[in-house]
This record gives structure tokens, C-alpha cells and sequence, in this order.
């Protein structure tokens, strides 16, 4: 969906756990038809409320959700339903339906010249790729969080938008935007779906869990992080008391995972026989075997993962 030119990848981890966490946060909607040009500011006026595209309940479903499979690729592991397609680059992933019906995406731009903000860098991302009739719904503007860098903040909006496609395709999309300027260079990251209009509705209840579910295999390495030498740590060299903080740590690690699960309505599970990852969602609970059907072997039940997994 995204294919943007950049000199190295960003921590995408990182920030695709902020946008994660501010997915999640409360804010407002606000209608407006922003089109950004050379003298004018993209950040839209606010003119009434709206509701947010991702709010919808995940219980009490008239449709089931997919199951994802976790995949490892070159770059990211991830989790989508089976068949997808899935394109990576340095920069980002981009994943597709088979019949491209559906996609979502999560792509990093970093030390990128001049400046710019949410919203421009959504809509000329897609007026690069020749999107045209780009249309803002609605914004949710969310916290700002602190970068790596002394004193400068991430700006982070959700918009709902709709566009059409270089195919001539009407699009629904729902994407977080995130940018960090200064020093006269700026990072971004979009971070979100797109689906034929006719779908949306379901897809919001689950495709946000895909575009969040891209990690970076090697966080140390992105960015040419594995050329940078370490600062070294000398802790305290004693067993006893490092045990107790790691078991600390997993209690605490068990909380997020049961918190992170029920808020996105999909549980991580593995199988014991392949030891692939599946994260299914809620509704496929079988209480007749007390877990999940593997969705390849229907007659084997999924475990349940540790946290970190």
C-alpha cells in the first residue's frame, strides 16, 4: 500500500507500541475536509463530533473474526490471516487480502527534510502512490509522548478518510499518524487499514490488530543500531536478588498480556506439535475441548503462550 524512500528504518517497535497504547486513549472526533497546500495548514477546523472508526465491539459479533498467523519475514514478524500478501522493505510492510479487498500497513520515515504534520504526511503519502479524492472524516487527536530526542514530542492523530485508489478503487481507511519535528528534519509513521467501503464496518473490529502486530526481528539492528557500540551495564552481581525482580517482571508481563488480549479481542495462542503462533480471536473459544482449534488441525487444541511470545 506504502512504499516511501528513506535512508534507514526508525525503532518502528517502539512506536508501534506507542500507537498501540494511544489507539486506546480517550479523545475527540472532529469533522473536517482538510486538502493541504504550499500556504495553507493541513490541521483541520473543528466543526462537530464525531465517532471514532475503531470503537466498535468486539462482543456479540454478527460475523467472526479471522484467526492471524504470526509469520517471521525478513524484516518483521507479524500476524495476518492465511493467504495474505505481504510486501517488506526497510521501512515498513505493507499486507493484502488475495483479493485486495483488504490491506493495512505500518511504514516509518525518518530524517526526512523540513517539516510537516499528521495529517499532511497522510495525505501526501497517498497522493505519492496517485490516490486522488482524499477526504478527512474525522480526526481523534491523542496525547502527545516524548521522543528519544531532549524536548521534542510525537504528535499523534487517528483519521478516519476515505480516498480512491490508483485502480479507480473507493477506499475507507482508518490510519494513525504520528510525527516528531526538529533540527529542521522530521520522523513519521502511518500506521493503519484500508477497505473497500462494504467492509469496513467488520474490518475495523479486527484489522487494527494487524497493523499493530508488526515487530521488528531485531530492534538492536534497525536503524543500524548493530554498528553503534553499547553502552555497557555492570549490575549488581547478585542471583538471588535478580531472580526476584525477573519473577517480578513476569507477574507484571502476565497482567499487560491478560489486559492487552481483552482490549483487542484476540488471544495469543501456539501450537504444540509446530510450535507455530496463532493469535485467534475471542469468539472462536471452543468450550466443548475448554480452548482453541488449531485453524490448520482442527483436532488439536492451542496452548496458551507465555508473555514476550
Amino acid at each position: 500500500m506504502f512504499r516511501l524512500s528513506t535512508r534507514s528504518i526508525f525503532l518502528i517497535l517502539l512506536v508501534s507500541c506507542l500507537l498501540l497504547a494511544c489507539k486506546c486513549s480517550s479523545g475527540r472526533y472532529s469533522s473536517y475536509n482538510p486538502t493541504p497546500s504550499s500556504n495553507t495548514s493541513a490541521t483541520p477546523n473543528v466543526s462537530s463530533n464525531g465517532t471514532p472508526a475503531n470503537t466498535a465491539p468486539t462482543t456479540h459479533l454478527s460475523f467472526t473474526r479471522p484467526a492471524l498467523v504470526v509469520y517471521t519475514g525478513e524484516h518483521f514478524h507479524y500476524a495476518v490471516p492465511a493467504g495474505w500478501q505481504v510486501t517488506e522493505s526497510e521501512n515498513g510492510i505493507d499486507m493484502k487480502s488475495p483479493d485486495e479487498r483488504m490491506a493495512a500497513t505500518a511504514v516509518m520515515l525518518r530524517s526526512a527534510l523540513g517539516t510537516t504534520d499528521s495529517w499532511k504526511f497522510v495525505y501526501n503519502s497517498l497522493a505519492l502512490l496517485g490516490c486522488t479524492n482524499i477526504k478527512g472524516n474525522f480526526r481523534h487527536d491523542l496525547p502527545a509522548k516524548e521522543s528519544a530526542y531532549p524536548g521534542l514530542y510525537w504528535e499523534t492523530s487517528d483519521y478516519d478518510l476515505t480516498y480512491t485508489d490508483p485502480k479507480g478503487i473507493a477506499r475507507h481507511a482508518d490510519f494513525v499518524s504520528a510525527v516528531c519535528n526538529g533540527y529542521d528534519h522530521y520522523d513519521a509513521l502511518l500506521q493503519g487499514f484500508a477497505t473497500v467501503p462494504e467492509l469496513f464496518d467488520e474490518a475495523k473490529t479486527w484489522l487494527p490488530v494487524v497493523s499493530s502486530s508488526v515487530n521488528a526481528n531485531d530492534p538492536n539492528s534497525v536503524a543500524y543500531q548493530h554498528q553503534v557500540i553499547p553502552v555497557q551495564n555492570h549490575p549488581l552481581d547478585n542471583s538471588g536478588l535478580m531472580e526476584s525482580w525477573r519473577q517480578k517482571g513476569l507477574s507484571e508481563d502476565r497482567i499487560a498480556k491478560a489486559q492487552h488480549e481483552g482490549m483487542m479481542g484476540y488471544e495469543r495462542m501456539v501450537s504444540p506439535t509446530t510450535g507455530r503462533y496463532y493469535n485467534m480471536p475471542l469468539e472462536t473459544y471452543d468450550g466443548t475441548v475448554h480452548g482453541y482449534r488449531n485453524p490448520d488441525h482442527p483436532d488439536e487444541v492451542l496452548d496458551k503462550t507465555e508473555p514476550g511470545n
